[in-house]
C-alpha cells in the first residue's frame, strides 16, 4: 500500500466490530503509561479537533494527549504509516475513523479499559468504502519544528526521508517562537541560505544565495512566481503563512527556469472548521510596534463552508538614523465543499511595505571613503536624503479547485492574478564616483514599475498497480504570463566638494531634491512560460523508492520601448522551445529509520545575452546531483538529514570586453565551468517531548570555470541552530530558547580589499502562558551587541544590534 492515503477507508463492520470500534483509543510512546480511560458515553460526545496529518504513531499520540484515551501496541504496527489529520468538530469515535483512514488498523478494547489495535484481515480491507479525507500537512496548532509531509520538490506528498533531496521547513510555531515576522527574516535562519543584506526592507537589493547561486525561485502555495524584481517575495510578512518550505539545488520540475540554488514555496494559511481567533501585540527597539489578528471558522451550521481573515499594521524605526517602515496587510479565504469530494476555495492577499528615509545599498555606512581610508562609520550612520523611500505593493487573487476520486486520485485546479507595485525613490551618497577634488557624489534616482502575473496550474496525483506492487505518479502544468509597465525618470547627479558637506547630510538627511520626474518614456515587459511535467514514485522493493520524471518547459519574452511622444517601438521576442528538464532520485531504506539517497535535478536559465554574430546565447543549464543520509526518529517526530552535493552551471554569459555586436550590443560568450561544491547537516524536531532543535551547519566552495573562488563576500561555513526547552520543574507554562549563529570569514576587492572575521551572535527567547488564552513572547536578538557587517561588497550594512521584542497574544 502506498506510504501516503489521501482517502478515509470507512469499514463495513458486523454489530461485535462496532462495539469494538467504539472503544476509542490513541497512542501513548511511553511503555507501560497508564492513562485513565474515558467512559464509553464521551464517545459519542463532540469536540473541536485540529490535528496536521503526519506520522499515525505520532498523530495518534497528540489524539491520546487530547483526549485521555489509553492505547498500547507494538510500535511495528504504524511504522511507515501516514494520517491524513482531521480538522473540524466530530465525535470521538468520528475522529479516530478519520485518523486511522487507509491504515488498514482496527482499535480493540482491552478489559481493564485500555485499548490497543489491529491489522484488519486482507478481506476486511478490500470490503471497506471510501469516503473523501484531505490531506493538509499544516503546522499550525502541531507545536513542532518538523513537519511530516511536504510536496515541495516533486508535488507528491513524501516524508522529509522519503524525499531525495535537501528540504528545511520552517513551521509556524518556530515562526512565532523567533519572532519571524518577514519571509526574509525566515530565510536568514534556514540552513544553507545567506540573506546579503544591502539595505532597508523593500530596497533595491537584497539577495540571498544558496549553494553558491542567487534564490530566485519563489512559490506561493506551488504557483511558481516570475523571477521579475517586483515578485520577490523576501518581504512578505508571515502572518499570512503557515510555514515555509525550502528545497535546495536545481529544481527545474516544477519551476522551469532559474538558477540551481533551490526554491522557496510560502504556504498559506487555510480556514479551519472550528472557530479560532487570535489578536497580538508586538512592541520592541527603535519604536517598534505591531498588532495582528487572525480568525478562522465554518460559516455554515455544518461547516461546510469556511472562512478566515487575517490582518497586521506595523509601524517602526530601525537602528539605521531617519528610517521609519510601515506595514499593511490582510488576508482572507473562503473554502466551499460542493461535494464530499470536491472543495472550492478563493481569495485575496495584499500586503504594503513603506520605507522612508533610505532605499539603495549605498544609504548606509560604506567601508572606505574615496582615497582608500577607512570611514569608521557606525550602524546608525545613513547617507541617504530624508525624502527617500520604497514602497511595495502586493495585491493578489487567487482561486483554488480540487477533487478528490474514489481510486484514492486527486485533481488540483490553480488559478491567481496578482498585481504588484514598486516604487523607489533614492537620494544618496556614493564616495567611490566623484569628480576629482570632491569627496563624493550624491544621486538622486528612481524606479517605479506595476508588474503584474496570471497563473494556471493544474495537476494529479495518485496511486497505480504495476507488476504486482503499488506506485505513485504526478502529471502536471503550469503556465503564466507575465507584464510589467516601467517608467523613466530623470537623473540628478551632484557633486559634494567637502566631508563637512558631507557630515551635514549624515547627521540631517537634508538634501535638496533636484529633477527625477518621469520622462514620459519607458519599458513594456513580457515573459511568458508554459510547461508540462511528470515524476513516478516507483517501489519496485521493500525499502526502495526510485523517482523518476521530466518537464519540458516553452518561455519567451519580449521588451517594448516607448517614447515621450507615445511612440512604441516592438522589442524583439526571445524564446525557447521544448526544453527538456530530466529529474532521477533513489531512497533506500537502510533500517526503519536510516535512508540513504542519492537525486539528479536540472534546471535552465534563458539568456538574453548577444554573441559577436548578433544572436543570443543558448540558454545557462544548471544541475545538482547530491547525496546523503536521512533520519527520522520518535516516530518521525525529529528529522537529520546530511548531505553532499555538486552545483554546477554551463554556458554562462560572460562579457568580451572590446568587442561591439552587429546591432551595436555589447558581446558576450557562454562559459561553462561554474559551479559549487559543498555539504550540508540539517536537524529539526523534537528530542524529548519538552525539547526542541532546528537549524544546521553548511558549507559551500563556490569557483568560477577556472577554479578561482567566487562570491568571497559570502561566507563559505555557516551554523545555525535554534533550540526551546520546558523546564516544568522551575515554572510551568515557560518555555526558555536560544539561537546560537556562526558564520566564518569573509573578503572583498571591491572597492578595496577588505576581509570581516569569523563571528557568532546570540539571541535568547522566553514564551510564558500567563494564561490558558493569554501567552507572552520576549525575544533578545544579538544579546552579546556584537558589530559585524552582512554586505561588505561595494559599500556597507550593518547586521542589527541588540535588540528586544515583546509580543503578547490572546487566543479566544
Amino acid at each position: 500500500m502506498p506510504a501516503h492515503r489521501n482517502r478515509t477507508r470507512k469499514l463495513n463492520r458486523s454489530p461485535l466490530q462496532h462495539a469494538l470500534a467504539a472503544a476509542l483509543l490513541a497512542l501513548s510512546l511511553n511503555a507501560g503509561a497508564q492513562i485513565q480511560a474515558i467512559d464509553q458515553p464521551a464517545l459519542d460526545a463532540t469536540h473541536s479537533y485540529r490535528q496536521p496529518a503526519g506520522p499515525l504513531g505520532r498523530t495518534l499520540a497528540a489524539f491520546a494527549t487530547q483526549t485521555g484515551l489509553a492505547l498500547s501496541f507494538d510500535p511495528a504496527l504504524t511504522e511507515g504509516l501516514n494520517s491524513p489529520g482531521l480538522s473540524g468538530t466530530y465525535t470521538v469515535r468520528q475522529a479516530l475513523e478519520r485518523l486511522l483512514a487507509g491504515s488498514g488498523l482496527a482499535p480493540v478494547a482491552r478489559g481493564d479499559g485500555s485499548y490497543t489495535l489491529r491489522r484488519l484481515p486482507p478481506a476486511a480491507r478490500e470490503e471497506t468504502t471510501l469516503a473523501p479525507v484531505r490531506v493538509i500537512a499544516i503546522t499550525e496548532g502541531s507545536g513542532s519544528y518538523t513537519t511530516g509531509l511536504t510536496n515541495t520538490a516533486t508535488k507528491l506528498n513524501l516524508s522529509l526521508r522519503e524525499t531525495p533531496q535537501s528540504v528545511t521547513v520552517i513551521t509556524h510555531k518556530r515562526m512565532n517562537d523567533q519572532g519571524l515576522d518577514e519571509v526574509g527574516k525566515v530565510l536568514d535562519q534556514t540552513t544553507g541560505l545567506y540573506f546579503n543584506n544591502t539595505n532597508v526592507v523593500g530596497g533595491d537589493s537584497n539577495p540571498i544565495y544558496s549553494r553558491g547561486f542567487e534564490l530566485q525561485n519563489y512559490q506561493v502555495g506551488g504557483i511558481p512566481r516570475s523571477h521579475r524584481f517586483g515578485f520577490k517575495n523576501d518581504v512578505s510578512d508571515t502572518a499570512v503563512f503557515d510555514r515555509v518550505e525550502v528545497v535546495r539545488g536545481a529544481s527545474g520540475l516544477l519551476n522551469g527556469v532559474g538558477e540551481p540554488s533551490g526554491a522557496v514555496n510560502l504556504v498559506r494559511k487555510l480556514p479551519t472548521r472550528e472557530f479560532q481567533a487570535h489578536v497580538a501585540a508586538k512592541v520592541g527597539s527603535w519604536d517598534f510596534y505591531r498588532s495582528e489578528a487572525d480568525l478562522s471558522g465554518a460559516l455554515t451550521e455544518n461547516g461546510n463552508v469556511r472562512g478566515r481573515i487575517v490582518g497586521a499594521h506595523q509601524d517602526n524605526g530601525t537602528f539605521v538614523d531617519r528610517v521609519n517602515m510601515k506595514k499593511e496587510v490582510l488576508y482572507g479565504i473562503v473554502e466551499a465543499d460542493l461535494t464530499p469530494n470536491t472543495i472550492l476555495s478563493a481569495g485575496i492577499e495584499y500586503q504594503r511595505h513603506k520605507t522612508t528615509g533610505a532605499g539603495s545599498l549605498f544609504s548606509a555606512a560604506p567601508i572606505f571613503f574615496r582615497d582608500g581610508s577607512t570611514t569608521g562609520f557606525g550602524p546608525s550612520t545613513n547617507l541617504a536624503a530624508d525624502w527617500s523611500s520604497t514602497q511595495r505593493d502586493n495585491q493578489t487573487l487567487f482561486a483554488g479547485l480540487e477533487h478528490y476520486f474514489d481510486n484514492d486520485w486527486k485533481i488540483r485546479l490553480d488559478l491567481e492574478h496578482s498585481r504588484r507595485k514598486y516604487d523607489i525613490t533614492i537620494g544618496d551618497v556614493s564616495l567611490m564616483y566623484a569628480n576629482p577634488g570632491n569627496v563624493g557624489s550624491f544621486r538622486g534616482f528612481k524606479y517605479y514599475g506595476e508588474p503584474q502575473q496570471n497563473s494556471l496550474a493544474l495537476h494529479a496525483t495518485g496511486p497505480y498497480r504495476l507488476f504486482g506492487r503499488t506506485h505513485e505518479l504526478v502529471i502536471g502544468g503550469s503556465y503564466y504570463e507575465m507584464k510589467e509597465d516601467g517608467k523613466s525618470h530623470s537623473r540628478m547627479d551632484t557633486q559634494i566638494p567637502t566631508y563637512a558637506d558631507l557630515f551635514d547630510l549624515i547627521d540631517t538627511g537634508d538634501y535638496p531634491q533636484g529633477n527625477i520626474s518621469p520622462t514620459g518614456a519607458g519599458t513594456t515587459l513580457h515573459d511568458w512560460q508554459s510547461g508540462l511535467y511528470a515524476a513516478t514514485r516507483l517501489n519496485p522493493m521493500d525499502g526502495v523508492s526510485v523517482i523518476v520524471g521530466g518537464r519540458l518547459s516553452n518561455w519567451k519574452t519580449r521588451t517594448d520601448r516607448f517614447n515621450a511622444a507615445g511612440v512604441t517601438t516592438r522589442g524583439e521576442t526571445s524564446k525557447e522551445s521544448a526544453v527538456i528538464t530530466p529529474y532521477a532520485g533513489i531512497v533506500v531504506d537502510v533500517t526503519d529509520h536510516l535512508s540513504v539517497y542519492a537525486s539528479y535535478t536540472d534546471i535552465f536559465q534563458p539568456s538574453t545575452r548577444y554573441d559577436e554574430s548578433g544572436n543570443l546565447l543558448d540558454p545557462a543549464e544548471g544541475n545538482n546531483v547530491e547525496g546523503g543520509v536521512k533520519l527520522a526518529l520518535l516516530d518521525n517526530r525529529l528529522n537529520v538529514s546530511a548531505s553532499v552535493y555538486r552545483t554546477k552551471k554551463d554556458n554562462v554569459p560572460e562579457y568580451v570586453p572590446g568587442i561591439i555586436g552587429p546591432n551595436a550590443q555589447y558581446v558576450y560568450k557562454g562559459v561553462d565551468g561554474t559551479k559549487t561544491s559543498g555539504f550540508e547537516l540539517d536537524i529539526a524536531g523534537e528530542l524529548t517531548p519538552r525539547w526542541q532543535v532546528a537549524g544546521g551547519f553548511s558549507y559551500n566552495r563556490p569557483v568560477d570555470a577556472n577554479g578561482n573562488p567566487r562570491l568571497t563576500y559570502i561566507p563559505r561555513k555557516m551554523f545555525k541552530l535554534f533550540t526551546s526547552y520546558q523546564p516544568r520543574w522551575l515554572l510551568e507554562g515557560l518555555t526558555l530558547g536560544a539561537n546560537l549563529r556562526w558564520q566564518d570569514a569573509v573578503s572583498t576587492t571591491s572597492p578595496y580589499p577588505y576581509a570581516q572575521g569569523s563571528f557568532a551572535t546570540l539571541d535568547l527567547m522566553a514564551h510564558y502562558e500567563i494564561t490558558r488564552k493569554l501567552s507572552a513572547t520576549l525575544n533578545l536578538n544579538n544579546v552579546a551587541d556584537k558589530r559585524y557587517y552582512t554586505n561588505i561588497n561595494s559599500g556597507g550594512w550593518y547586521g542589527e544590534p541588540r535588540s528586544a521584542y515583546l509580543n503578547l497574544r490572546y487566543a479566544f
